[in-house]
This record gives structure tokens, sequence and C-alpha cells, in this order.
């Protein structure tokens, strides 16, 4: 994509303005997170390796449509992150509370995942080519987390690197126990999954099947970007912004660590969120997030 490219779509996202189509969130057994519409859109086909212009700029006019609210204000980044990702979009914001830098990340997927039915597929996948299918929902990740520093490009945002996490506050099991081998966390960055390591992260937080039925098929806080992350099942920065206010604090404890008013907030906002479990229509098991009270407290 071209520079003048990028900059006309980002000076599209600055000026952003609307509210959410309805829609019912869920969550597949692939664990990615999706939202579900009562209208239908024509996903474009795209490069696999090196996505069009024409099709990203197709598919952000379809986020502008639906999801106004989840890019808002936010910049395109020239490149994905992590670069192996170059199915995805990822549109960030930077969030200043009490002199600390976080980044906004909203990614979703140019590509179909949800096994289209024949008569839904407008254009057959090719070599190197997404198919292009009709559709009622949109894929999606939101996170925010510390950030050592962000690139600006004049308005918009070029790049940024992530504050790791190193453990801090948060204890390890083997901390614990004198009988254990004390484990580095850099050992743990050197494994691909960090499901062991989330699990005692919400441990250490006091989230539980209670207070989030949902346990590892999708955690609210974990590791990316090798940094400490909150992640949301609403795709929406206000409402995100306005729960986050209330716990950064999670992501960034120092030495006094996480205080009880801040994980007593944290618990309030996960508590909202009930779920049921339901199958696609493959039949693979889905579960169906139901927002307690987010919704009113938007209003």
């Amino acid at each position: 994509m071209q520079f003048k490219d990028l900059t006309s779509l980002n000076k599209f996202l600055l000026d952003l303005d609307g509210k959410n189509k309805p829609g019912e969130v869920f969550v597949d057994n692939l664990h990615s997170p999706y939202i579900r519409f009562s209208e239908t859109f024509t996903l474009p086909s795209s490069s696999i390796t090196n996505p069009e212009f024409s099709s990203i700029s197709e598919f952000v006019n379809i986020l502008a449509h639906f999801l106004p609210e989840a890019i808002e204000g936010t910049s395109l980044l020239p490149e994905p992150r992590p670069k192996r990702e170059t199915h995805r979009l990822f549109f960030v914001r930077p969030i200043l509370f009490a002199d600390k830098q976080f980044l906004y990340v909203f990614s979703t997927d140019l590509q179909y995942l949800g096994g289209a039915k024949p008569e839904e597929i407008k254009k057959p996948a090719a070599q190197n080519q997404s198919q292009s299918v009709l559709t009622d929902r949109i894929y999606f990740q939101v996170k925010i987390f510390p950030c050592e520093s962000i690139t600006m490009d004049g308005d918009f945002v070029k790049d940024f690197k992530a504050v790791r996490f190193r453990g801090g506050v948060f204890k390890l099991e083997s901390d614990r126990d004198e009988k254990s081998k004390p484990q580095r966390f850099s050992e743990i960055f050197d494994e691909l999954n960090f499901s062991d390591l989330e699990n005692q992260i919400r441990n250490e937080l006091g989230i539980n099947s209670e207070i989030w039925p949902m346990g590892r098929v999708y955690s609210p806080i974990g590791i990316d970007y090798l940094s400490l992350s909150l992640r949301f099942l609403q795709p929406s920065l206000p409402k995100v912004i306005r729960e986050f206010r209330k716990y950064y604090e999670v992501l960034d404890p120092g030495e006094a660590g996480v205080s009880p008013q801040t994980i007593n907030a944290l618990h309030k906002y996960l508590f909202q969120h009930e779920t049921s479990r339901t199958q696609s229509r493959s039949g693979n098991m889905l579960w169906k997030i139901h927002f307690t009270e987010l919704h009113d407290a938007g209003k």
C-alpha cells in the first residue's frame, strides 16, 4: 500500500463518527471473537500475502458502516503486527492515563473464517487470493497494553514498542513453592503458548469461573506483543476506554501491586459478561456473550 493511500484512509478514520450497528458477539471453537449482524455484506477478495489497496479500502468502508465506534480516530498501521498476519488489518490509537502510555488495538480479518456455503461464495479462492463471500459477521480482537514508545507520522501512528512484561508483582507458582526450580520470565517468553502464564495471572487477580465463566476459551488478560494486555469483547473504542480507565493500573501496578479497588473494578466489568453455549451451523461449539450491564453503562 502506497503512502498516499494509507494517508487517505487515516484521514478518513480521523474524521469518522457514528454508532455501531446492533449485533451479537460470539467466541467460536477456535477462540476467535466475532460479531454477527442482522444484515449481510460482501467480503471482498484480496491477496493473502499483500492485500490490495482497493480491497483494504472496501473493507474499511464496511467497518465504517457496521462498527464505526471500533475504528473512529484510529490509525491503520502500514504493516501488520505481527508481520506474519498479512490477512489482518490493525487499527491503533494511543491512550494516556496518569502520564502512562497505552495503545488501543482493534484488529480484524480480511479473510472469511466461518465456513461459507456454496451459494454464499461470490468469487472462489485462487492462488494467493482469498475468496469473496456474502457474510453477516466480522471477526475482531480488541486489546490495550502499555507502550514504551509510539512512533507518529504527523497525526497518525506509524509504529510502536510495547512495554515487555517481566513479571513484576505477578508471581509464578514456582516462585511460591520453595521446592520448585525458579523459572525466569525470559524462559516463559521462549514458549509460544502463554496460556499457563495467563492462567496464573488470572489467579493472581482473583479472576475465577464465577467472575469470568469462559476460563481459557477467551482470556480477558494475557500476553500480547510480549506485554501484559487487557482484551475486550466490545468492538467500541468509547465503551472500552470508559471501562479501561477504571482499572488501567492492572497493566502497570508498580511495586505496591494492584489495589483492591482496581481489582474490584475489573471484577465488576468482567462479571457483566454472561455466556451461553450454542452451536454454529456446522455443529461446532460457540459461546454467545450477553452483556448484562455494559449497555446500560453507555446510556
